[in-house]
């Protein structure tokens, strides 16, 4: 289960489930931006290119490569294996390749390849190659972990066994830097990378998980953690804590309570690809923007003075009564500028309504991978299944075909059938058997030894019957040397073999054949050698069932991943499912806003009906005086803490913004290989870390 040859699948499946999560949290972060950068009228288009582009990268010849970090758990790398799909459709006889990987094998396939170049020429009979192998070079994005036991630090294999509250830090250092051109000038960024690091937590041995930087799901058994991050990005982008307040994720912590500390792996996947189809072409009048922000910049500012000229003009009204009249004009004036407000306010909510729809469409975008999701996950159900279905019966294990269903009946099947007493039993009887066989093979050599002594027996009981006061030995050794009559020795050879022909004399000979074969067979049977055969199968069924055992529970863990990943994807439909809820009430507020700019209209017309009754109106301006005073402070405060922040922090350097972008999407572009392409040859790149397990 180790082999790699079909992880293809698999990679690609946890791909599209990452870069998925990552598209709903950073729709939350840089959609409302992004929306108002491209425009209305341009999304569909850009969404639909997106999608015939995904489509036909399936048809396009290319590289794509799946490098596999496996690390120890503290994240210090210990191999490094490359899976390479070269794809052919065009059904080409050869394929041109280049790699840095020494010695690579094809796992799909009998196809070698030759020298070619710099390069070399894969023998591809109109299909695609897969192959793989292992390198010594630095994956570009490291993965550190680091824990600590109630406070303090601990080393990882010395956390297994151990409770209390347990950290784990993950930092991600990206090492990939490129020196590029930013508004005429040389500039250092690191190719942007998105890291999604997952765990699952069993709920024996952990609970009170929360995360920093991350997502949470408990069903109550198991905790599911994932952390995301994009190492480097703030620096790329020259953004510091004092420009804007913008949290740009660069580790995850995941804090919990552990009992008997175990955990089998924490994996990560790196990939460019978020970056790499980052499209600003859109943004193209950046001028129009600039302008757009200090126009809201100028007028911030006048509503700051408007709002203050307000007080001021309340104030005096209330120490000059007289000159109510000309208040009541400035009222009026006010009033107008309030419809000109709710204006502005039916704008903001259509603008929202234009974002919940927005939400919606990409939680539907999300919601539609589910399937990709759980399928893929699926094949490396079927994949690890069909590897322990080879281990079973490489060990000589005969077992039916193994399903997400079954496989736990049945290795708990074999797992009793590997018991102790019972393979011992087995053995014994099996011991006994071939035992058994071997004596019998020397059953004539048996019976004529018993047939031999009771022959004697019988000659000295004939001897003694004729009076001939001898032993057998005297009475062959008087025939031998003629000193006995002819006819005696007939007379004794004859009722000798008279007798031994007797059925009782048989029987005799029958139950001491038996006697002696079941002797030989108990002999045996206490021999070193039989028990040392049966005490070696006894040993070897025990370590059968030991492995046995970690297979089922290596199946049983990715089972409890695979129903979270089920539990998961069936959130991002109710998620989807309630965001056409929400975009449904984002509506209704912007009908509701309507309604408000129509009242607002009425309300001018009132205030203009009202200088005719100003008299009715000087007992209020008292409370009037308050509210402008309010006014104006609450103004004053959402100019310095809102829009002068904003301008601030964008300075005015849109197009530098957008240069960074672009250097950034250009740069994760080019990224497209991690041990080499050929010339001309289109590659995409993906990196999954799996740390060693820490305890049981």
């Amino acid at each position: 289960m180790k082999d790699f040859k079909n992880k293809n699948k698999w990679a690609s499946a946890a791909l599209a489930g990452a870069l998925a999560l990552c598209m709903g949290v950073c729709a939350v972060s840089y959609g409302p931006l992004q929306a108002q950068a491209q425009g209305e009228a341009a999304a569909p288009v850009s969404k639909k290119e997106k999608q015939v582009k995904s489509l036909l990268s399936d048809f396009v010849s290319g590289k794509d490569e799946t490098v596999y970090v496996l690390t120890g758990a503290d994240g210090a790398v210990n191999k490094v294996i490359v899976s390479d799909w070269l794809k052919n459709p065009d059904g080409l006889d050869t394929i041109k390749d280049y790699t840095e990987l020494e010695d690579p094998q094809n796992v799909k396939g009998e196809g070698g390849y030759q020298k070619d170049g710099d390069g070399i020429a894969w023998e591809a009979a109109g299909e695609d190659v897969y192959y793989q192998g292992t390198t010594e070079k630095a994956p570009p994005v490291e993965v550190n972990l680091s824990y600590t036991l109630d406070g303090q630090p601990i080393a990882p294999e010395e956390l297994a066994g151990k409770s209390g509250r347990v950290t784990i830090h993950i930092d991600y250092v990206n090492h990939e830097k490129r020196t590029v051109e930013i508004g005429g000038q040389q500039q250092e960024i690191y190719v942007p990378f998105v890291a999604v690091t997952g765990a699952i937590l069993d709920g024996e041995h952990f609970s009170n998980v929360s995360v920093t930087g991350g997502k949470l799901i408990n069903d109550g058994d198991k905790s599911i953690v994932m952390g995301f991050a994009l190492p480097g990005l703030k620096d790329s982008l020259g953004l510091s804590d004092e420009d804007v307040d913008l949290d740009i994720p660069e580790s995850v912590e995941i804090t919990c309570d552990a009992k008997d500390f175990a955990l089998e792996t924490v994996m990560t996947l790196v990939t460019g690809e978020m970056f790499n189809e980052l499209d600003l072409d859109d943004v193209e009048d950046t001028a129009e923007l600039t302008d757009a922000l200090q126009d809201l910049q100028e007028a911030s500012g006048q509503l700051v003075d408007g709002s203050s000229a307000l007080y001021d003009g309340l104030a005096t009204l209330m120490s000059k009564s007289g000159e109510l009249v000309a208040g009541i004009d400035q009222l009026s004036a006010g009033a107008l500028q309030l419809k000109s407000g709710a204006g502005d306010l039916k704008q903001g909510a259509d603008a929202l309504a234009a974002g919940a729809a927005e939400l919606n469409a990409g939680l539907s975008t999300l919601a539609a991978n589910n399937d990709k999701l759980n399928g893929g996950a699926g094949e490396v159900f079927d994949s690890l299944l069909a590897a322990a279905q080879s281990q079973l019966k490489a060990a000589g294990l005969e077992v039916p075909a193994l399903t997400r269903d079954n496989y736990g009946q049945v290795l708990a099947s074999v797992l009793n059938n590997l018991d102790e007493d019972k393979v011992r039993a087995l053995a014994t009887q099996k011991a006994k058997e071939a035992v058994t066989a071997q004596v019998k093979e020397n059953l004539v050599t048996i019976r004529a030894g018993v047939e031999s002594a009771v022959r004697e027996q019988v000659l000295a009981s004939v001897l003694q019957g004729a009076g001939l006061a001898m032993t057998p030995e005297q009475y062959r050794a008087a025939v031998q040397a003629g000193s006995l009559d002819s006819a005696v020795v007939a007379a004794v050879e004859q009722n000798v073999s008279d007798q031994m022909a007797s059925s009782a004399v048989q029987g005799k000979i029958d139950a001491a054949v038996a006697q002696q074969v079941d002797t030989l067979i108990e002999q045996n049977m206490q021999s070193d050698t039989v028990k040392e055969q049966i005490a070696s199968a006894v040993a070897q069924a025990k370590s059968g069932a030991g492995s046995v055992a970690a297979l089922k529970e290596q199946l049983d863990a990715y089972k409890a991943f695979y129903d979270g990943l089920a539990e998961y994807t069936a959130g991002v439909q109710s998620a989807y499912e309630g965001s056409a809820a929400l975009s449904q009430g984002t509506e209704t507020l912007s009908s509701g806003a309507g309604t408000l700019l129509a009242g607002a209209k009425e309300l001018s017309k009132g205030a203009g009906t009202l200088k005719s009754g100003s008299g009715a109106l000087v007992d209020g301006v008292g409370q009037l005086e308050g509210g402008a005073f309010t006014l104006k402070e609450g103004m004053a405060q959402f100019d310095a803490e809102g829009i002068q922040k904003l301008v601030e922090a964008f300075d005015g350097d849109l197009q530098g913004l957008i240069d960074r972008f672009t250097v950034l999407s250009d740069a994760a572009k080019a990224y497209q290989s991690f041990t080499g392409l050929a010339e001309g040859t289109q590659g995409s790149v993906k990196f999954i870390y799996r740390t060693d397990a820490i305890g049981e």
